[in-house]
């Protein structure tokens, strides 16, 4: 008996052999396979002048043969991931770039309310000078990430 159960499985199209739930896992995954290998080859792209940041070092950069193995490697996962696509006809599914702007910004916009000298006193007392120290710059750093959000609306220029 279960020996004719694996001949009907062998006979079912792939797509047929996961169910809606199990689909959906999988391309959710997958998708997020597919947007990690995407980042990693816009960083490898653009490494001959690495970002210099007030906050955080790039530290050891690959070389050029790993960025050349990284980029077939990178080339490959998108070969296999298109293949399972194909395979279980999974559903692309469309982001739309200028909600993801909005939505990114929209939650740092809340992280930096939250960098707040009165907000950071629930991690402890803040000295009396950090406020006129601290609270206008993360003002205008918050005014500049409401604008984004507003340019990705479309509401300004």
């Amino acid at each position: 008996m279960a020996e004719n159960k694996d001949r009907t499985a062998q006979q079912l199209p792939t797509a047929k052999l996961l169910n809606a739930n199990h689909r959906r896992v999988l391309a959710v995954t997958l998708r997020r396979v597919e947007l990690a290998v995407w980042r990693l080859e816009e960083r490898l792209a653009g490494m001959e002048t690495l970002p210099q940041l007030a906050l955080t070092r790039f530290t050891n950069p690959p070389d050029a043969a790993q960025r050349t193995a990284l980029l077939q490697l990178t080339h490959q996962i998108r070969e296999e991931i298109a293949q399972l696509a194909a395979d279980f006809d999974l559903p692309v599914t469309e982001e739309d770039m200028q909600r993801g702007m909005m939505a990114e910004f929209s939650l740092l916009w809340c992280d930096l309310e939250d960098a707040r000298p009165q907000k950071l006193s629930g991690y402890g007392v803040v000295h009396p000078q950090a406020y006129p120290a601290l609270d206008p710059p993360i003002q205008r750093l918050i005014q500049l990430v409401l604008l984004i959000d507003a340019v990705a609306q479309g509401r300004q220029a």
